[in-house]
């Protein structure tokens, strides 16, 4: 492992917390290096990524890691993820899973891996994402959660809250378009996923691949509402969801109405129909994921 490293910790991610000094201590056993530490919970972190460092070690769940990249001088300093999190859905979908102590373990022997990032473009502007960027039944339940959560939310309860906005939803008029092929119609939600999973902890790109350059959108038609109530009530780690999967490198979605998320923002309902247009960055980010 290269010398110069930060840590950038969130002290607060998912339901336990290791403290600075057990993480610092828990680094510098694994790789012999003691980390600069920096709390997110701190105004100085965003400081700290506009420098230059060998590697960056990001602590805590997917919001630590979406924003933490936002500032990141380089994107080729190499990242490790400790996935502290509820969901942890980028890392998951890089195959980072584990005890914290067994993660540690391999980070001398971790490779990089490319992650794909994402920009999607509307009346907000250009905001990058990592996850994913949709409307319908799974925004709503990313409203519902609040920007500000006042405790983590458990996956089992996440998910019977999605299952109650899919039973309960009304189907929409959706209009998109995937590398210049239009499809439309009435959907009980359409994301543009970069990950295989996305929130809450759920491969709804069941064969996605986040280093392989393409944008997996997924779609829900309430003829298959049955299907995906049942899936999300067994388990969906298994076998891949009832949804229509279409592959591209650009897609364009007609914005009617509803929330609308990218990652965890959420953005409210339009007053009028508006053009999203969602690509892949040509840089992606390195991440260190550990050797099987």
């Amino acid at each position: 492992m290269p010398k110069k490293i930060l840590l950038l910790h969130n002290p607060t991610a998912g339901a336990s917390h290791p403290n600075a000094e057990e993480l610092l201590e828990g680094i510098h056993k694994a790789i012999g290096v003691k980390p600069r530490y920096f709390s997110i919970k701190n105004p100085d972190w965003k400081d700290a990524l506009s420098k230059r460092w060998d590697a960056v070690i990001l602590a805590g769940g997917d919001g630590t890691v979406g924003k933490s990249v936002r500032w990141l001088r380089n994107r080729k300093t190499p990242i490790a993820i400790l996935p502290l999190g509820t969901a942890n859905n980028i890392a998951r979908s890089l195959g980072i899973e584990g005890a914290l102590e067994s993660l540690l373990s391999k980070l001398p022997t971790s490779s990089a891996r490319s992650l794909d990032v994402g920009c999607a473009k509307g009346p907000w502007g250009e905001r990058m994402f990592l996850e994913a960027v949709g409307v319908g039944s799974i925004a709503e339940g990313v409203s519902r959660s609040g920007p500000r959560p006042p405790k983590p939310i458990r996956l089992d309860v996440a998910r019977e809250d999605l299952q109650e906005l899919v039973e309960n939803a009304e189907p929409e008029l959706f209009e998109l378009k995937v590398d210049g092929e239009k499809f439309g119609g009435e959907f009980l939600f359409v994301e543009v996923i970069n990950l295989c999973f996305t929130r809450p902890a759920l491969p709804l790109a069941f064969h996605a691949s986040p280093d392989d350059g393409l944008l997996d959108v997924v779609f829900l038609e309430a003829r298959n509402r049955k299907r995906m109530l049942t899936w999300l009530g067994e388990d969906p780690e298994d076998t891949p969801p009832p949804l229509t999967v279409l592959q591209g490198e650009k897609g364009k979605l007609v914005w009617h109405g509803g929330h609308l998320r990218i990652d965890s923002r959420v953005f409210l309902p339009p007053k009028k129909p508006e053009e999203v247009t969602i690509t892949l960055e040509k840089q992606n980010f390195r991440v260190l994921v550990p050797r099987k």
